[in-house]
């Protein structure tokens, strides 16, 4: 894990600004944060430049391309592999839209989109196929009150260089 980044209001009101829309103008976002859209403009690259912002997607809803089930798979592997590695096998699996590696009961959470729960069931017998796959557990979504929700960073009180004599 790298470096702690810190970040100042503006800085954060523009991380803010993006995340909910990637192609919000420079105008628009020095608008709203005080600034002249050359300003925002030059503050955003120093956010790419330092590996806060790592880029910007088109966010497809994914009922809307027909894949209607989401479930989360839990995985234990086989006792004494911890060791290994499994996220490139899992990683070519394309109903697998996020892979977790955990610490507690399971050592993997993985994130599956399906058509139907047909097609899950078949994705789930790839996952269980995959070497050192110990046991699965699945939970199917019903519903999901939001996803890709924006980060929010508050800004950390400057802390005094000296404590008061008495302290």
């Amino acid at each position: 894990m790298g470096a702690l980044e810190r970040i100042d209001e503006t800085d954060a009101r523009i991380l803010d600004l993006l995340q909910r829309d990637g192609r919000e103008s420079f105008a628009d976002i020095g608008q709203a944060v005080g600034m002249s859209g050359p300003s925002a403009h030059e503050r955003v690259k120093k956010l790419e430049a330092r590996g806060i912002i790592r880029g910007y997607v088109a966010v497809a809803d994914p009922t809307l391309l027909g894949y209607g089930v989401l479930a989360f798979i839990f995985i234990k592997q086989v006792p004494g592999t911890i060791a290994t590695d499994l996220t490139g096998d899992f990683v070519d699996i394309d109903e697998i839209e996020e892979c977790h590696h955990l610490a507690g009961e399971a050592d993997y959470l993985l994130k599956v989109r399906a058509i139907d729960t047909r097609h899950l069931e078949r994705t789930l017998h790839r996952i269980q196929q995959v070497p050192n796959v110990f046991t699965t557990e699945t939970q199917v979504v019903f519903s999901s009150a939001f996803e890709r929700r924006p980060l929010h960073w508050k800004r950390e009180p400057e802390l005094p260089s000296a404590l008061p004599q008495g302290s």
